[in-house]
């Protein structure tokens, strides 16, 4: 499993930040400012996450090891999802999710593999080639 070090708090990540800003010569600052001005906050990519990231304001239900839980979602993308859970969980771990679609009439069982697991939740990673929710 991650250790926490493998994940920094994010006043260490404010800090790195700012610490490489101040190393910037003046004019490399504003040229920053102004590439970052030009990009909307939801196209910024974040790591090896090449997937646009959605709001999905749901309690879905998931199932690993002949248990079920019922947990808040964060945010969901083609590739993956995001969700809030205070239960104990191990990376490589399987579950299958049983996601709502919005009319909430129906959902999709999507089998699924825990790739991030932190203080407030867990990180999966679909099992198929593409889902398109």
């Amino acid at each position: 499993m991650e250790s926490n070090q493998d994940f920094p708090d994010k006043n260490d990540v404010t800090i790195q930040l700012i610490k490489q800003i101040l190393g910037m010569a003046d004019g490399e600052r504003r040229d920053l400012l102004e590439q970052l001005g030009k990009i909307p906050v939801k196209e910024l990519s974040l790591g090896d996450r090449n997937d646009f990231r959605r709001k999905y304001d749901q309690t879905i239900t998931f199932s690993t090891q002949n248990r079920q839980y019922s947990a808040y979602c964060k945010d969901i993308s083609n590739s993956g999802i995001f969700i809030q859970t205070s239960e104990i969980f191990q990376l490589g771990q399987l579950v299958t999710l049983d996601i709502p679609f919005s009319d909430g009439k129906e959902s999709i069982k999507v089998p699924a593999e825990i790739v991030r697991v932190n203080p407030d939740g867990i990180g999966l990673k679909f099992m198929i080639k593409e889902a398109q929710l």
